[in-house]
C-alpha cells in the first residue's frame, strides 16, 4: 500500500484535494492512503511516506526536500491541476512519480 503525502502553506485546498483523491484511488482499486500536511510539518508527513507531491504554492521548497530526503520520489503538482482540484491526474501524477507503472 501507497503512502502518499501531499505538502502544501496552509492546507485548506489540500484537504478538499485528498478527499477528492481518496475517492477516485478507491474507484481505481488503487490502495494508497492520502495525507496532507503543512510545510511546517514536513519531518512529520515524511516519516512514513512513499511519495511527496508539493502544491504549487509549496514548490519553491522541492529542491530542498530531495535533497534531505533523497529515498522519498517528490514532485510538485502542475497549477492547472492544482487549481482545477483534478484528483484523477494528480493521483496519476502520484503513481508516475512512485513508479507504479
Amino acid at each position: 500500500m501507497r503512502h502518499i503525502v501531499l505538502l502544501c502553506s496552509a492546507g485548506v485546498s489540500t484537504n478538499v484535494l485528498v478527499k477528492k483523491m481518496e475517492t477516485e484511488a478507491a474507484r481505481l482499486g488503487y490502495e494508497c492512503t492520502i495525507t496532507a500536511y503543512p510545510l511546517a510539518q514536513t519531518s512529520e508527513g515524511v516519516a512514513n511516506a512513499d511519495v511527496l507531491l508539493l502544491a504549487p504554492q509549496a514548490g519553491h521548497s522541492l529542491a530542498s526536500l530531495q535533497v534531505k530526503y533523497p529515498n522519498v520520489p517528490s514532485t510538485v503538482i502542475p497549477q492547472k491541476l492544482y487549481g482545477a482540484l483534478d484528483a484523477v491526474e494528480i493521483l496519476d501524477l502520484a503513481q508516475k512519480t512512485a513508479k507504479d507503472y
